[in-house]
């Protein structure tokens, strides 16, 4: 005969294997709800990684506030709200520089894809969905996991 205890113990062993994962399925579900405001795809991470080499001296440090009086806010010039600097002129002037404002021309050192990468990291930074901040990759957390 079962007693009202052994009934209620056997239940709380029954449940406890299958609650666990199905704990652990809830909070990865809750992990993958929550937006995160630096996670980026490689091309933006590749052209943060260009920025913080080459731009930031004057353009500032997460492509905000101008170090230089001289340097434009690049987030406002490529915004549909700002300027609205084309692409093709923001590779243009990144390439050929503007020496006559102390633009350097970067085509010795980068190459058009660095210099589009540099662009979707100002566009991403002037959209407004990439936040201050390091990015950081999905493969960069899936490494970390491991």
């Amino acid at each position: 005969m079962i007693t009202k205890h052994g009934v209620r113990g056997g239940l709380v062993l029954a449940l406890a294997p299958r609650s666990a994962p199905l704990g652990a399925a809830a909070v990865a579900r809750a992990r993958d709800t929550v937006h995160d405001s630096l996670l980026v795809p490689d091309s933006v991470y590749q052209g943060w990684k260009w920025w913080h080499v080459y731009c930031f001296r004057c353009h500032g440090e997460d492509a905000m506030h101008p170090v230089l009086a001289t340097a434009p806010d690049l987030r406002w010039a490529v915004s549909p709200t700002g300027a609205n600097f084309p692409r093709d002129s923001f590779v243009y002037t990144a390439w050929n520089g503007r020496p006559a404002k102390g633009m350097p021309a970067w085509n010795v050192l980068l190459d058009s894809s660095a210099i589009q990468e540099i662009y979707q990291y100002v566009k991403a930074r002037s959209d407004g969905w990439l936040k201050p901040g390091r990015p950081h990759r999905l493969s960069d957390l899936q490494n970390k996991s491991k």
